[in-house]
């Protein structure tokens, strides 16, 4: 697996890659698609402006009054002896009208536009409001300039008059009018990612299976190898003549044989426990029990490992009521395993506290001690079933790993909660926290 991993790891992300790759590039062909579609759509619609104007537009020479002797305004365009020119026959609102419904035409009519006419040298006759401030930005418009060409020139030569048309923010457009294609190309992006993080997620969980799995059996193997041991030399010596004829010897192997069987189906039961646990099948038998009883019977049942090394266990039961319903052989059990914890991680000097107190309707009980403690990564698993802290092959400290999962389980079924605080080198707290009524 620590093989393996790192080249599924690298070969979905591989591939993730890939398709965001893909994907990317295909919206941005489709983004260049758009617009070079949308630029012949505004040229169409240019050359169907040109078209309707150049209807009315002629080649040959026109006369006008100047526009003084007629007392015309300012706005309008009159030439003596010269050719019919755009703004002689159209006004401004007219070409703004005549591109709008071109543009309607061609499926553009959400456009905003602006728009100009110019003469045969280029100059401006007259313009949109707007027209100079986009025209200058060539990268955000699409522009498109279409000669107006009289229908009586024969052979067109030019150079002729020509209306311009500038679409401003054509990005902007762009983006709006593939919005659900770019939102589902964003979705799909997402799903592809989620994907990847719920696989590799999935392989560090199966990993980790692994490791527990691992530790598990090391763990199991080494509990159940001294007892089997145990056992067999203590065959070995029944079998003896010597010891056959000794009562005491007899006994005494029988003792030891008898403690290593009881010792063995402990941990059976732990497992069997355990697998239980999974199934659900326990169930809570609730009952008026004393817990300031239950503590100080658990207690004195750790009196001989108390007594093989220097300890002091001080017990502060201060919780009023003391009689709570509570099932009492989980929470014997309970108690037993974080007072037993509290000894087997304890440094040369075994020292417990262990208070109880009542507030709001709700029962504390807080077993402490100045053992050896546990860092972060240690306490935020320290409930997970087969979890034990790393201590390399070392096993002065005997056990699954299963015992803090039970104890979370049993304080879950009585609607409880339980919180650890722990400091490497300095100790343990735990605090159960169980309702009164």
């Amino acid at each position: 697996m620590k093989k393996t991993f790192p080249i599924i790891f690298t070969l979905i992300g591989l591939s993730i890659l890939g398709i965001l790759f893909i994907q990317i590039t295909w919206l941005q062909g489709l983004l260049i698609l758009s617009k070079n579609q949308l630029s012949d759509k505004l040229n169409q619609s240019g050359v169907m402006v040109s078209n309707e104007v150049a209807k009315k537009m002629n080649s040959g020479l026109s006369f006008h009054l100047p526009k003084k002797a007629l007392g015309l305004n300012d706005d309008y365009h009159l030439h003596n002896f010269d050719e019919t020119t755009i703004a002689d026959i159209y006004s401004k609102d007219d070409i703004y009208q005549k591109i709008k419904i071109a543009l309607e035409k061609y499926g553009l009519g959400d456009v905003r536009f602006e728009f100009a006419v110019a003469d045969k040298k280029g100059n401006i006759e007259f313009k949109s409001k707007k027209f100079e401030d986009v025209f200058s930005d060539e990268i955000n418009t699409l522009q498109s300039r279409v000669s107006v060409i009289p229908q009586d020139v024969i052979e067109p030569s030019g150079p002729f008059e020509s209306i311009i048309i500038v679409m401003p923010n054509v990005r902007l457009y762009l983006l709006h009018s593939l919005q659900w294609v770019i939102i589902g190309v964003i979705l799909f992006i997402l799903v592809v990612l989620t994907a990847f993080f719920i696989t590799i997620r999935s392989l560090m969980t199966q990993r980790k299976l692994v490791e527990i799995k691992r530790d598990f059996i090391n763990n199991m193997t080494h509990e159940l190898k001294t007892p089997l041991a145990t056992i067999s030399l203590a065959v070995d010596a029944l079998k003896s003549a010597k010891v056959n004829n000794d009562p005491t010897s007899v006994e005494y192997f029988s003792n030891i044989i008898k403690e290593e069987n009881v010792r063995m189906n402990k941990h059976v039961e732990t497992i069997l426990q355990a697998a239980q646990l999974d199934k659900k099948e326990n169930e809570l038998n609730k009952q008026p029990t004393d817990v300031h009883d239950l503590i100080l019977g658990v207690v004195d049942s750790f009196k001989l490992q108390l007594e093989s090394k220097p300890s002091h266990v001080e017990t502060y039961l201060e919780a009023v009521p003391a009689v709570i319903a509570v099932d009492e052989e989980h929470l014997l059990h309970v108690l037993s395993n974080l007072i037993d914890n509290a000894i087997k991680y304890a440094k040369e000097r075994i020292d417990i506290i262990i208070k109880t107190k009542s507030v709001n309707n709700k029962m504390y009980i807080t077993i402490e001690d100045k053992g050896i403690g546990m860092n972060a990564d240690a306490t935020k698993h320290i409930f997970e079933k087969f979890y034990r802290a790393h201590s390399g092959n070392v096993h002065d400290v005997k056990g699954y790993g299963l015992g803090m999962s039970y104890v979370k389980w049993v304080v879950d079924s009585h609607k409880g909660s339980i919180q650890v605080k722990s400091e490497m080198d300095k100790g343990t707290s735990i605090e159960v926290v169980l309702p009164i009524s």
